[in-house]
């Protein structure tokens, strides 16, 4: 999502500096400079649509690494990644999620963030929002753990 916007922004800024040229501009789009072409914009080519996401996991713990990557397979596969996405990018809501107090005496998988990226994780009131949270939320479940946030 955040390349996606990127992009955009990018777009909209080639067509105005497209739009600045002097009248005087070959049609080309370039400027002359001693009588050679100089390009105006020069287009990149980097994919900025694909998202990519990660857990960090301890090291010393692969099963709970495997685990994970269980997780992520199943909710890429059942459609609920998708529909995750859809509540921030479609017509679908936003989904709160509570977090426990953070407890050293439970099983817990705890959250870091700063909760101030949204769509990706963000707060309205006690509440945290995003895409990153509720796919936490959902990873504590399948792991049998209750979900907590710690907030930088």
């Amino acid at each position: 999502m955040k390349r996606l916007m990127v992009l955009i922004l990018v777009s909209l800024l080639i067509l105005t500096m497209a739009g600045c040229g002097s009248s005087n501009a070959p049609s080309g789009g370039a400027d002359k400079d001693g009588g050679k072409e100089v390009p105006k914009v020069k287009v990149i080519d980097i994919p900025l649509t694909q998202e990519e996401y990660a857990f960090g996991v301890d090291k010393n713990q692969p099963e709970l690494l495997e685990e994970v990557n269980k997780f992520v397979a199943k909710i890429k596969e059942d459609g609920t990644f998708d529909q995750i996405l859809n509540n921030y990018s479609g017509d679908g809501e936003p989904k709160a999620v509570t977090s426990a107090k953070l407890d050293n005496t439970k099983d817990q998988l705890v959250v870091a963030t700063n909760a101030a990226f949204e769509p990706f994780e963000y707060t309205k009131g006690d509440k945290y929002y995003g895409i990153d949270m509720e796919i936490a939320e959902l990873l504590a479940k399948h792991l049998g753990k209750e979900s907590a946030c710690a907030q930088a």
